[in-house]
């Protein structure tokens, strides 16, 4: 999505939370750099299947705790296989 707008990936995020109802998005920044980038997301125009396309992804995402990365990738190891990502 961020390649057919042309922009980086975390300014479609910013773009998509900006758009939430009862959101209130506070990105920080450590340059001015960064302020730049994060303030051109708001010029982002998703459209409605776009901007339901990132709630349902978010939606459907489901974390996965820290003890189980670290279990996956001694069992990786001893396997000799590469850690997944």
């Amino acid at each position: 999505m961020a390649g057919s707008h042309g922009v980086e990936p975390a300014q479609v995020a910013l773009a998509w939370l900006l758009g939430l109802p009862q959101v209130v998005v506070i990105p920080g920044a450590s340059s001015v750099e960064q302020l730049e980038f994060n303030v051109a997301a708001a010029e982002i125009d998703l459209d409605p299947a776009a901007h339901q396309a990132l709630t349902d992804a978010a939606r459907a995402f489901a974390p996965v705790g820290g003890l189980r990365t670290a279990t996956d990738a001694v069992r990786a190891r001893l396997r000799r296989e590469p850690a997944p990502r």
